[in-house]
């Protein structure tokens, strides 16, 4: 099966018609690249963390979060752009709690001030 990005992009909400023939893609570019990056990363690491990362996909497309690649190691990075610190906690807590066990205690779970983290909640010095 082949990987349509340009597909998905539109279908996703990523391109979209305008007046005549403009098309408005701002961000489609460098969704692509982040959905590249994931379906490498879902097939050369078994434990990847895909839903964590599709979701920070999602507040990058809805204007919520800022992403970037950290190039040396190989991650992808986000910032939430208004960062409620209520918002922010919920957010990092639903991110580290995928896939963990249920009897998790949130203290066991709490990061330090990393205001940038990638998808797993890995702080970014």
């Amino acid at each position: 099966m082949t990987f349509d990005v340009l597909k998905l992009l539109e279908q996703e909400g990523y391109v979209k018609d305008g007046e005549g023939n403009l098309v408005h893609a701002e961000k489609a570019f460098f969704a692509a690249r982040v959905m590249r990056w994931i379906k490498n990363k879902v097939e050369t690491e078994p434990d990847f963390n895909l839903k964590a990362y599709l979701t920070m996909l999602l507040y990058y497309k809805t204007d919520m979060a800022d992403l970037k690649f950290d190039e040396e190691e190989d991650k992808l990075l986000y910032k939430m752009k208004n960062p409620d610190s209520e918002v922010q906690d919920i957010v990092d807590q639903l991110i580290k709690n995928i896939g963990k066990p249920v009897s998790q205690t949130p203290r066991e779970a709490e990061k330090g001030d990393g205001t940038t983290e990638d998808a797993d909640g890995a702080s970014d010095p």
